[in-house]
């Protein structure tokens, strides 16, 4: 194999089903990809379809219709935020157990369809603060409970080509939804007697139904969840051995001394940082639209019109779901380090053209389809963080549900003080800010895979191994006790 070159490792990222596995684990694998990571990518997508297009209904009509004219769309982003921050832990842990896996995700979903349904309906901001927070909570399990459900199922062989699959139907999300939004608004704006932003909401919710119902029929849970109808006693069987034998635990009792564990060590705080820092210069690519809404030409006239404001950012969605899908693919021909200084460079050089302003147009355009790129980072995140966690089932939904909890309690407030509507089309203290922070995501994501090296290196297993059966959980909880009397 030594002699096959680079050229035959750079193959290796398309191929997903190896030749040294056995016919039952070829089988197992490809139900996988079929029930878990198809249901999840059309999951995703449909969240971000529907948490875009409340940027689209804004600038298609809704800010006119509900007298929007303040900071309203970034306080519709704050309470979906809180909503999806206050329900991380609480919603992971249940996922951790075998029993609730199975019905959390479509559940989640079914909510998820029914809520969408009454955006259409809205007559005041108040009405959809709430149904944000809801929404938020609702979303829980497309992303955090997604990277902890890959990391459950998929070895670590397959898990970087999984997530960087998975997340590509973000991107597609983000661009569908500009173009879901033009043919509402000119295709059912008036239909019914309700504006085309409405209508939006109702096709959101009629096409995310169905994926619920398929859910409660299809989806799995986890490995230690009942047999599914489709896998064999012996594929069953097979899920839970692959894991054991990259030492990924099963799920143990939830007792003080889990939370002991979980938080005596660096795993959970360098991740948590890791995302935190990611999401503080993630914010600007959200923000195209509102740039095309607002340019003008040297009259005083808007350049573009509200199908072209809704259609041209899709390219930066499209940019991060091909380079999220390539960067997460070559982990496994080339080194993560690279691929991170890469990402960040170029998100350093589109925030320090946004922030010099002055620019050609065509470079503006640029620098913000060259944004795009950032999301790449996300998929090697989580990645990273369910391999740096694998070894304790509990630590690994804990850390996923910390990092998305640390990054979106920012979002309850960063984009209100940083990135005000009122401020657009030009950011001068976010694009400011986004040089240092760009630098520090960088820095803590090395560092993130030198201290994981170093403990593989190491094989320092013990403190990971201490707890990862109820027997040794429910035996450390009562040594803790007798020391408390």
């Amino acid at each position: 194999m030594k002699g096959k070159g680079r050229w035959y490792w750079f193959l290796g990222i398309f191929d997903w089903y190896p030749a040294h596995y056995s016919k039952t684990e070829k089988s197992l694998v490809h139900k996988l990809d079929l029930v878990i990571l198809a249901f999840c990518c059309v999951q995703y997508f449909l969240k971000y379809l529907d948490s875009t297009n409340i940027t689209n209904a804004y600038n298609s009509g809704m800010s006119n219709d509900l007298e929007l004219f303040g900071n309203e769309l970034n306080y519709f982003n704050v309470t979906y935020n809180c909503g999806y921050m206050l329900a991380q832990i609480p919603l992971l842990l249940a996922l951790s157990r075998p029993g609730w896996a199975r019905w959390l995700f479509p559940g989640a979903e079914l909510l998820w369809g029914v809520v969408t349904f009454t955006q259409s309906r809205v007559t005041t901001a108040g009405q959809l603060y709430a149904i944000r927070f809801i929404l938020g909570m609702c979303e829980v399990p497309s992303f955090s409970g997604t990277n902890y459900v890959l990391g459950s199922w998929y070895t670590s062989e397959e898990i970087y080509k999984r997530a960087g699959t998975w997340f590509i139907s973000s991107g597609l999300g983000s661009m569908f939804s500009g173009y879901l939004q033009t043919a509402a608004y000119n295709g059912l704006n008036g239909v019914g007697g309700l504006a085309g932003w409405r209508w939006l909401f109702i096709v959101d919710g009629i096409i995310t139904l169905p994926l619920a119902f398929v859910g409660f029929f299809t989806f799995p849970g986890l490995p230690s969840s009942k047999k599914p109808w489709f896998m064999t006693e012996e594929e069953h069987q097979l899920a839970s051995t692959r894991m054991e034998r990259q030492k990924t635990k099963a799920s143990a009792k939830l007792t003080r001394a889990t939370a002991r564990r979980i938080l005596s060590k660096w795993h959970f705080y360098v991740c948590v940082l890791m995302n935190m820092c990611y999401n503080l210069t993630s914010y600007p690519t959200s923000y195209m639209s509102l740039f095309l809404k607002r340019a003008t030409d040297a009259n005083g006239n808007l350049i573009y019109s509200i199908a072209q404001v809704n259609t041209i950012p899709t390219g930066v969605s499209a940019v991060s779901a091909v380079i999220s899908w390539l960067t997460a693919s070559l982990v496994n021909v080339v080194s993560i380090v690279p691929l991170f200084l890469i990402i960040n460079s170029v998100g350093l050089f589109s925030n320090i053209i946004l922030r010099i302003w002055n620019v050609p147009l065509a470079l503006k355009f640029v620098a913000y389809f060259s944004l795009g790129v950032n999301g790449a980072n996300n998929a090697l995140m989580f990645g990273l963080a369910n391999q740096i966690t694998r070894r304790d089932n509990e630590e690994r939904a804990v850390t996923m549900a910390g990092m998305l909890m640390g990054g979106w309690a920012l979002n309850a407030w960063v984009p209100v003080l940083e990135w005000p509507t009122v401020d657009a089309p030009r950011w001068q203290l976010g694009y400011t800010l986004q040089i240092p922070m760009t630098v520090l995501l960088t820095c803590v994501c090395l560092m993130a895979v030198y201290l994981h090296r170093r403990q593989e290196r190491q094989g320092v297993l013990a403190d990971d191994e201490e707890v990862t059966t109820p027997e040794a959980a429910e035996s450390e909880e009562a040594d803790y006790e007798e020391k408390k009397e």
